[in-house]
């Protein structure tokens, strides 16, 4: 029998698109792991009545529920109230979390306001689970063989209290074969010219092929319930698609970079003027990244480019800032500055203006130096100014790796 799970994501925040739902995606994620992929997701208004309707309407429907937000101790922290209410309960003053919540204040120095005795109090025949990332505890209810979970919204807490206490009560309550997951990562291809190259492929009627544009990027998900299947059909688009391929799952361009570095004991240092430090930002979001990055200098101006980088003057007048030229010196610059084996750069009209008709806003270049030799390239990115950029810098990163592979 088919179990049906349903997720209720509560915050005006998340309708305001002010903070993204990631809590839906890694959920979703987990529950297909269990072999219980989510069958319905709604997101609503931080409101009692919203509130009450989707509880009505996913408890009759649903199997599994699982509510996040809303748990806080302020005033518009409203659910746990409206989940004692529509299942018939009293809240109840439970002291071992009043004891919890004020050991965590303490622990910081603090006294715990007194705002915050609300976390204490839960609905009757509820579960609370202990939340070791925060002060408001998870809670379960079970009945007549249905399960109905309410966890904090701050995804550290949500993700704790799903991996420490839920997990094991859904694999208990529901025998389930998990759903396998495997990502291939590639890049410098487009969606379509990829599904040409894979047009031959066979796809067994039990797994599933999702195609997943990223920024400047396409994901391939494969995923059902059979691992050789799954195991073939991804060796195969490994072996179709392989001059595409960056990585795979859980990869992103920082990691399989550092990998490469640490692997081959390679340090380097980046320079970059349009994307304004996001290539140092996105290596630093590495653990570890101390050990082969020396640091990003953020030359945007021309004069900084020649003082700190050594790019020569007659290069910027015939070739201008925005070129493979400068990207080389730039790259050659920052190697010989920062002491590396790498330096690489990246320089660009990020928009909304500064383009012409040579030199259209999204042109970007950029600068590969080593030992071995140097690389350059030249290319152009549409989107706003964030997505220009944010292309850019996991283009230069992902052309180093590219580089790493095949010369050092």
């Amino acid at each position: 029998m088919d179990v049906k799970v349903s997720i209720i994501n509560i915050g005006n925040e998340l309708l305001l698109g002010q903070t993204v739902n990631t809590n839906l995606s890694w959920l979703g994620t987990e529950l297909a792991f269990l072999g219980l992929p989510a069958t319905k997701a709604v997101t609503i208004q931080d409101d009692p009545e919203a509130i009450r309707t989707a509880l009505s309407q996913e408890w009759q429907q649903s199997d599994v529920v699982i509510m996040t937000g809303g748990l806080g101790p302020t005033k518009d922290d409203i659910t746990k109230a409206v989940i004692a209410d529509f299942f018939g309960k009293e809240m109840e003053f439970r002291p071992e979390i009043w004891e919890k919540v004020q050991a965590m204040f303490a622990f910081r120095g603090m006294a715990t306001p007194e705002i915050n005795k609300s976390q204490a109090m839960v609905p009757g025949g509820f579960e609370a689970f202990a939340n070791a990332r925060g002060t408001a505890p998870g809670l379960c209810f079970k009945d007549n063989g249905k399960l109905f979970f309410a966890l904090p919204g701050v995804p550290v807490e949500m993700k704790y209290l799903f991996g420490e206490y839920i997990s094991d009560i859904l694999k208990k309550a529901f025998s389930r074969k998990p759903i396998i997951l495997k990502t291939i990562h590639t890049w410098n291809t487009s969606e379509s010219a990829l599904a040409e190259k894979l047009s031959e492929l066979r796809i067994p009627d039990e797994i599933k092929l999702a195609w997943l544009p990223q920024t400047g990027r396409v994901d391939l998900r494969i995923y059902g319930s059979n691992e050789w299947q799954i195991n073939e059909l991804h060796d195969n688009i490994q072996a179709l698609a392989s001059e595409y391929v960056w990585g795979y799952d859980g990869d992103t361009p920082a990691s399989v970079l550092q990998h490469l570095l640490l692997e081959k004991e390679l340090t380097l240092a980046a320079a970059e003027s349009c994307t304004g430090g996001l290539v140092g930002k996105l290596l630093t979001d590495v653990p570890g990244a101390s050990n082969y990055f020396a640091g990003s200098l953020v030359s945007y101006s021309n004069p900084l480019k020649q003082s700190m980088l050594g790019v020569k003057g007659e290069t910027l007048e015939k070739s201008g800032a925005v070129s493979i030229e400068t990207a080389l010196e730039m790259a050659e610059g920052i190697r010989k500055e920062a002491k590396v084996d790498i330096g690489i750069s990246v320089t660009g009209i990020a928009g909304p203006e500064g383009g012409s008709s040579e030199k259209p806003v999204g042109t970007v270049c950029f600068g590969i130096a080593s030992g071995k030799g140097t690389y350059s390239g030249k290319t152009v990115f549409t989107g706003d100014r964030n997505g220009i950029r944010t292309k850019a810098a996991e283009y230069l990163i992902l052309s180093t790796i590219e580089y790493i592979r095949r010369e050092l």
